[in-house]
């Protein structure tokens, strides 16, 4: 009787066995990705068929005997776990490992790897040299210079440079060949002054604009163009009818038009085009680079754009450029533009302004020519976007077209950017996957929106350290059934103009996590969430939130007066405190906390994270009053022109 019930038992022991092997974890590969202060982590496992592990990340310089523990990891598609290692130094060895944290059986992938390095600014072969008095036939010398950047670009090899003297070109130029990772080729400005202009001659000084009254005048026309400016930095607006330009549509009072074979165009003041530098763009694109390994420095580019994808800098299908200190202003389409293949660019310390736009209003502007980003990006993975400084554009930063891609964005950096005066977005990195999207240490200020994730589709996208303020609808915006994990950790969203709220969905979303944010309202609860709006998996805590409002937080059309009855409702917040922040000054933007602040040291601890902070625990918000991230990045371009 005993064999009988052995015999029976044996395939139910069997079936057990084989259950518990398909609960438990088998760690697959594990794909690194680096930048110069993080790492983007990739780990495909097997098992977990009933999907009750957790991974995290674990680091340490190689060689160190100590591993240090790192932030928790996202389940993404394809049986995968994603996450990143943060402030990580640059040109540096690091071993990695994601621990997965599984009841019925744990695992363990681990890789090695090394952060980036950036590229010397420093040609080590030939200069060739373009002036304003040179000549194609000359042979590129100091002393014999070309005339055109195009004919010194078609003779640098890798490790040359070609040097542009002061003046203004009225040209373009495109890309030959590639460099190597150890020659690059060199574009660059010899010094301030050196402008590359997209504009037609031909129209800078005519003295034959026709008066046609209202303050409209006209010239003959029969190009194609987006961009038509006065004394360089008016930028008109294209209004869609002659009727529309006379009749000042949509609020703005000046502008231009083509129609019946002429370009007519109204001033600001009304006077007459005679009297002044009309710019009428006639290149679509300034620098065209579709080679790797190259760098672009110092110029000023402006007047670029006659199609959709018009742009002053235009990178695809090729990596490692380097775009940096250049200004860049008054374009009829956007100011860099990533297309389709470009990867592992450095975009830095850059300044990219438009002097009208923000003036403009927004019912005018969204859906129009004039919806402007100052750096598009539609590339792939590891695109580094630094130190940068955007001005009066529609857009700040768009990170987008990566609905059947998600590599498109993926391992990408956006930090220490200053960005002011958008009449949209200052960051929207939306429609992409976001696997390993990073955005952290940005300082954002009198925008319309501070940054728009509407929708993300998977995940982890990471928000964190930025300061967004003085916005005059919202901080941040959630919307078009965004399903993305996005975590917004140690930001500060606060406006000093009414009727604005830190977060204003104006869709449904699942997945967003805010973390030691502080949040703000300002005649508005600080979280204005209405019915069908939030869907699954959104959590808020360690927050520090406050209102003059009646209501401080409203979640799914229900408000709440005060965070008690918030936890008690929706377990939000059982770790946040309500109250006053306590700012240094929110009406300029100066958002360090005051002694006294309920924001001090009342944070929650967030592996990988807030691994360096002072006092008992890490302040809410974005700034620290002692310790902070482990890195201290440079400080961005703040010298507007």
């Amino acid at each position: 009787m005993r064999a009988r019930t052995l015999i029976f038992a044996l395939p139910f022991l069997f079936a057990a066995s084989e259950a518990a092997a398909q609960n438990g974890s088998t760690a697959g590969t594990l794909e690194l990705y680096p930048t110069f202060h993080a790492v983007g982590a990739r780990l495909n496992y097997s098992g977990d068929a009933n999907a009750n592990a957790t991974a995290h990340l674990e680091w340490r310089r190689t060689g160190d005997a100590s591993w240090t523990r790192g932030i928790d990891m996202t389940r993404i598609s394809g049986a995968r776990w994603a996450g990143s290692v943060f402030w990580l130094t640059p040109d540096s060895p690091y071993d990695v490992r994601a621990v997965i944290d599984d009841p019925d059986g744990a695992a363990t992938g681990t890789g090695a790897t090394r952060t980036r390095k950036d590229a010397s600014p420093t040609p080590s072969g030939s200069t060739w040299w373009v002036a304003t008095n040179g000549n194609d036939s000359n042979n590129g010398s100091s002393g014999s210079p070309y005339a055109t950047i195009q004919a010194a670009a078609n003779r640098a090899q890798p490790g040359d440079g070609v040097r542009v003297r002061a003046g203004i070109y009225y040209q373009l130029v495109d890309s030959p060949r590639s460099g190597t990772a150890a020659a690059n080729i060199y574009l660059t400005a010899d010094g301030a002054g050196v402008v590359l202009d997209g504009s037609d001659p031909a129209y800078l000084n005519r003295s034959d604009w026709q008066s046609d009254g209202g303050g409209v005048f006209s010239v003959p026309y029969s190009g194609a163009t987006r961009i038509v400016a006065a004394d360089s930095t008016q930028r008109l607006y294209r209004h869609a009818s002659l009727s529309g330009l006379q009749t000042n549509a949509g609020g703005v009072n000046q502008g231009w038009v083509i129609s019946g074979g002429r370009l007519y165009v109204k001033l600001e003041d009304g006077s007459s085009p005679n009297g002044h530098t009309m710019h009428v763009g006639r290149h679509n694109v300034g620098v065209y680079i579709d080679d790797s390994y190259w760098q672009v420095r110092g110029f000023e580019i402006r007047c670029f754009g006659t199609t959709s994808n018009g742009a002053a800098i235009q990178l695809l299908g090729a990596s490692n450029r380097t775009i940096a200190n250049n200004y860049v202003h008054t374009i009829g389409g956007r100011m860099v533009f990533l297309r389709a293949g470009a990867r592992d660019d450095v975009l830095e310390r850059n300044y990219l302004r438009d002097m009208r736009i923000y003036t403009w209003p927004w019912d005018a502007t969204k859906g129009h020519e004039e919806e402007i980003q100052g750096i598009s990006h539609r590339g792939g993975r590891g695109v580094v976007m630094r130190y940068n400084t955007f001005r009066g554009l529609f857009d700040g930063v768009d990170i987008a077209g990566g609905e059947t891609d998600e590599n498109v964005g993926a391992d990408s950096d956006v930090y220490s950017n200053v960005i002011t005066q958008t009449r949209d977005d200052a960051i929207e990195p939306e429609t992409i996957s976001g696997i390993n999207t990073r955005i952290w240490g940005n300082t954002v200020n009198d925008v319309y929106s501070g940054i728009s994730i509407a929708p993300s589709l998977q995940g982890p996208q990471y928000v964190m350290y930025n300061t967004f303020t003085n916005f005059s609808v919202r901080g941040y915006k959630c919307s078009i059934s965004s399903v993305g994990h996005v975590y917004v950790m140690h930001n500060t969203f606060a406006s000093s103009l009414t009727n604005t709220a830190s977060v204003w969905p104006s869709g449904p979303y699942s997945n967003v996590h805010f973390m030691n944010n502080i949040l703000v309202g300002n005649g508005s609860a600080c979280v204005t969430d209405d019915t069908g709006e939030s869907q699954t998996g959104n959590t808020f805590n360690g927050d520090l939130i406050h209102s003059n409002y009646a209501a401080l937080f409203r979640w799914k059309g229900n408000n709440y007066s005060t965070i008690a009855a918030l936890r008690s409702a929706t377990g939000f917040e059982i770790n946040g405190r309500s109250g006053d922040p306590m700012f240094t000054s929110l009406a300029s933007g100066d958002v360090r906390l005051r002694a006294g602040s309920p924001g001090i040291d009342g944070g929650i601890r967030i592996f990988g994270v807030n691994d360096s902070y002072g006092g008992a625990a890490p302040d809410m918000g974005a700034l620290e009053t002692s310790g902070g991230p482990d890195i201290t990045p440079p400080a961005a371009v703040t010298d507007l022109r």
